[in-house]
């Protein structure tokens, strides 16, 4: 696990009771609810969830990036400055600069038909205004940087000629061009073979431990979380159900549903034969959320004020906050 960074370092990012929206045929959708985080120069903060519970719209919106029926809420501050629903031209200005944004899918955000190179470049002349020499020669020390051999070749090369693992590196490289001081990963191993996560993973590592950035990891998946962040987020129904340093989250959860994703990772001491531990029921309609805890109709410790009163997120330890109606860990 990792030591949470200074709190009295000045923040990088901070929301404030972010909400997002969405306008569809069946009424709006809340997807994102009254979410507050910090995260620090050097911190890596992990996001987990399961899918639906609005950690990447939540940062979609924080880069700007809803989609048109979609509309955010409340206060996102890079590095003291406000930048929620900031005009496009502040916004362009700002994305690859002082914040990247690394996409679940590298196919879908490389350009097929430009090589490698040539993207990254046209990428930071744009933004820092250097010469092609330069800029390709910076190009070529990110590649190295991401650990990608023989970066002079790739450079050259299109994306459908990288495996997944390298165009994610590239990903990674292009996030970094410009050094951001705050770097967002959506799911950034979730098409990948373990040892390529791994990998990947390390890469993050390196970054934490050479440079300044500030890191969010947006993923469905706690060993990523264990592996890399200094603190998370659980989020559930659109929500922060629990917020703190990753260590303590992990050996004295303050959430039941945090306790259910811990219990339903795999141990190579578990007995072959047994069944999955697994969290019943489905995470609610977003249309129609249950009245009092969203999580109620799944929770196996559920109280009658569980039915009433939706837990605010309040801090049960030090620096570690759960929103749940129970005084007492069980």
């Amino acid at each position: 696990m990792h030591s949470t960074p200074r709190t009295d370092d000045p923040p990088v990012l901070e929301c404030r009771d972010l909400a997002v929206r969405f306008a569809g045929d069946s009424g709006e959708v809340c997807a994102v609810n009254g979410v507050n985080l910090t995260v620090r120069a050097g911190e890596c903060f992990g996001v987990v969830g399961e899918s639906g519970s609005g950690k990447s719209q939540a940062f979609m919106a924080v880069m700007g990036l809803l989609a048109e029926n979609g509309r955010a809420s409340g206060s996102v501050k890079l590095n003291g400055r406000e930048i929620l629903n900031a005009p496009r031209k502040t916004l362009n200005a700002i994305r690859g600069v002082e914040m990247s944004f690394i996409f679940q899918d590298p196919m879908s955000s490389l350009t097929p038909f430009l090589r490698i190179g040539d993207q990254m470049c046209e990428t930071l002349i744009e933004h820092s205004k250097i010469s092609r020499d330069e800029a390709r020669n910076r190009v070529l020390e990110v590649l190295e940087m991401v650990r990608i051999p023989a970066a002079k070749r790739r450079f050259g090369q299109f994306p459908h000629e990288l495996s997944g693992g390298m165009r994610q590196r590239v990903m990674i490289a292009q996030a970094l061009l410009c050094k951001p001081a705050l770097l967002i990963a959506d799911e950034p191993t979730t098409a990948l073979d373990v040892t390529v996560q791994a990998e990947i993973l390390d890469i993050f590592a390196g970054l934490k431990k050479h440079t300044n950035t500030a890191i969010v990891m947006v993923t469905h998946d706690l060993g990523v979380i264990a592996s890399i962040c200094d603190s998370v987020a659980v989020m559930y129904a659109g929500r922060i159900v629990e917020r703190g340093a990753a260590e303590g989250v992990f050996y004295d959860p303050q959430h039941p549903y945090t306790r259910g994703l811990l219990r339903s990772i795999p141990s190579i001491t578990d007995d072959p034969n047994a069944d999955a531990q697994v969290i019943g029921g489905q995470p609610p309609n977003l249309l129609n959320l249950p009245k009092g805890c969203h999580f109620r109709p799944r929770c196996e410790n559920a109280m009658a004020i569980c039915a009433q009163e939706l837990p605010p997120l309040l801090e049960r330890k030090p620096q570690h906050f759960g929103a749940c109606h129970l005084e007492v860990t069980p």
